[in-house]
């Protein structure tokens, strides 16, 4: 069959311009087994979750058209609740996280896109998933690309690439044996540049998300070639303390496609405001780049914490989702938008292009 690579498509990185966000509405399937199984995705809630996804969703269509996965048992109160902007698209879905189970959008040297369908397996744990397994194919004929089929389990919270031949992934996720049992390292790296056309492939040990085994999103994102962004942890009380010294240690002498060494700006995941947490940060060329929204509702607020770094040729822009985001926090920022979220906020803020992105406070 032919690949991607041969036809000279390959996966551009988070900050490139793209056309839309696509979603996955929370369908709620009393024959899955639950989230309860995984202490960190534990306090799920339905009901609060699809109001929390209505509200991301009309935040992210201000920027750009969100097109939303619903199952057909869900599009009366999808309806009622989402934006009139958001664009409804009827297929059966197990589960709501469009960046794992969805497709991975590609580009070739004439800009003509292309798709990728991996096998979905739901993380090697949750069940049914069949649906889900379906999404992908549905969201590359929808949006009228070149299809491309692999066979390999792949999530796209699991890898991360610069754009440039270079791509980041963990071995606690890709090497799992809930995932490709069959397939060895090489075999996994020669799929991995065949189907996206990269070069170089760097393996950090360990992610901290125990529902995904790991995936690398959690932990570390390029936000430009040659440049990562990576959490780090400076408690030597902390659980992860180990592991992300040890992710940081082959980041700080790991070399990208090209042969050089990376620039790795440390995000610190202690203080309170990351422990036990988790941190996504994602960039875009002026527009938005969320293909799914983590949220982890409880009656107190969030105990997972997502911030996502939005970049843009001239400007920053920063969505903060944390407990009682104030002025505490966003002083230093022009504070765009603010939308709120039960006991927490999600706010677009902006400021002058430079890292210095503060995110060591407690929320």
């Amino acid at each position: 069959m032919t690949s991607p690579q041969s036809l000279n498509y390959y996966m551009p990185p988070e900050w490139y311009q793209h056309e839309c966000c696509w979603m996955q509405w929370p369908h709620e399937d009393p024959n899955r087994n639950s989230y309860l199984e995984v202490e960190s995705w534990s306090h799920f809630n339905f009901e609060k979750g699809r109001h929390k996804w209505a509200e991301v969703a009309k935040a992210i269509s201000n920027f750009e058209k969100v097109k939303m996965i619903v199952h057909p048992m869900d599009i009366k109160i999808a309806k009622a609740i989402l934006h009139n902007s958001i664009e409804i698209c009827e297929i059966k879905n197990d589960d709501c996280w469009a960046r794992d189970s969805g497709a991975t959008f590609l580009l070739n040297d004439q800009r003509k896109l292309g798709g990728i369908d991996w096998e979905f397996n739901g993380w090697g744990k949750f069940n049914p998933h069949d649906s889900d397994n379906k999404i992908a194919k549905f969201m590359i004929e929808k949006s009228s690309a070149e299809y491309f089929k692999s066979s390999m389990v792949l999530e796209g919270g699991s890898i991360h690439v610069d754009g440039a031949g270079t791509l980041i992934t963990t071995e606690q996720c890709l090497l799992n044996k809930n995932r490709n049992p069959n397939l060895s390292k090489i075999e996994i790296e020669e799929n991995l540049k065949k189907y996206l056309n990269i070069k170089k492939i760097i393996w950090l040990k360990h992610g901290t998300d125990e529902g995904t085994d790991g995936h690398v999103d959690n932990i570390a994102c390029f936000a430009d070639e040659n440049k990562v962004l990576a959490l780090a942890c400076n408690d030597k009380q902390d659980p992860f303390y180990d592991k992300l010294n040890e992710n940081l240690e082959i980041l700080k002498t790991e070399k990208d496609a090209e042969g050089r060494r990376l620039e790795v700006i440390e995000i610190e995941m202690s203080n309170g405001m990351m422990r036990n947490s988790s941190i996504s940060v994602y960039w875009t060329d002026d527009q938005w780049h969320n293909t799914d929204y983590n949220v982890n509702s409880q009656e107190e607020g969030f105990s997972k914490v997502d911030a996502r770094v939005e970049f843009s040729k001239d400007d920053w822009y920063v969505a903060i989702l944390g407990k009682n985001l104030t002025d505490e926090y966003t002083s230093s920022w022009n504070q765009q938008t603010a939308y709120t979220l039960g006991t927490g906020q999600f706010a677009i803020l902006e400021r002058t292009r430079s890292i210095a992105v503060q995110f060591g406070k407690n929320f």
